[in-house]
């Protein structure tokens, strides 16, 4: 959590939000939140200031919202988040912050529609607003991959490993310029090339020094002419130069964690090396 994802994916994006947050029960307390994973919410009356496809099939919504500069002062780390909720309402969706913290006080979310749960009030609500609707947001929450200022000493090559709306805190991640003057590789995976997000963005990546491997699931019938399969089969197909000085960088649902965490330990990647953003 941190976009939460676990079935979310597994990385707090609650398409966009990878806690195993079935284990946290939310516990309504007046208009405040009691989630395991974090503090109590600290609610800021905002508005949605646009709304726009995030994909060519409409399936992932690019949300800004303008924030407080005090919530934005609290943003630091890529993968961290913040909790949004329908004004009025007592269940808050941890969603990852997909901007980077450079960005300032327009915070982007990478949204697709989840329908409501027993933890969760769903995403339908937000993914069919309209500018200038009302929003509740929450500070900034949540560690984000980085859990410590020297995470990365001794570290040379990052493998970034995202699916479908997973994508939100790695491009948070990269666009934050903390992985600047690493061997940085992202493994981008989605079912069809319509569902891809940020697809405009991927050459600009590059030029920020990470290699991007985009990879379909479903490539049948879709003209799609690049890497195929799951995403840590594409890793494993490539290779780790130096597995002791590699650390991994993931956001996707559950599936593809674990495939990651196998991958890790076949390649020699020490487990604790292996980071999601909460």
């Amino acid at each position: 959590m941190l976009q939460l994802v676990l079935a979310l994916p597994l990385g707090l994006h609650l398409t966009g939000v990878p806690l195993p947050l079935r284990q946290h029960a939310l516990v309504k307390r007046s208009t405040s939140i009691q989630c395991g994973w974090g503090p109590d919410p600290i609610w800021s009356e905002l508005k949605v200031a646009s709304i726009e496809d995030a994909d060519a099939s409409g399936v992932l919504k690019a949300i800004t919202v303008e924030v407080p500069e005090a919530t934005a002062d609290g943003f630091t780390k890529g993968g961290q988040y913040v909790q949004l909720k329908a004004p009025g309402t007592d269940k808050g969706a941890p969603i990852a912050i997909a901007s980077a913290p450079s960005a300032g006080k327009a915070f982007e979310f990478l949204v697709k529609e989840q329908p409501p749960s027993d933890w969760s009030p769903g995403t339908g609500w937000l993914t069919g607003a309209s500018p200038g609707a009302n929003i509740d947001v929450s500070q900034a929450m949540g560690p984000g991959f980085l859990k410590s200022d020297d995470a990365l000493d001794g570290i040379t090559d990052v493998l970034c490993f995202a699916v479908g709306s997973g994508i939100s805190p790695l491009r948070s991640m990269i666009e934050s310029g903390a992985l600047k003057g690493l061997d940085v590789t992202l493994y981008y995976g989605c079912q069809t090339p319509d569902l891809m997000s940020y697809q405009d963005k991927f050459a600009e990546w590059e030029k920020m020094g990470t290699k991007v491997v985009p990879v379909i699931s479903k490539a049948d019938g879709t003209k799609w002419s690049g890497k195929t399969g799951y995403v840590q089969d594409v890793a494993k197909a490539a290779g780790v130069a130096n597995p002791k000085a590699t650390v991994i960088l993931m956001c996707g649902m559950k599936g593809m964690a674990e495939g990651v965490k196998e991958f890790a330990a076949d390649e020699g990647i020490p487990e604790d090396r292996v980071w999601a953003n909460f």
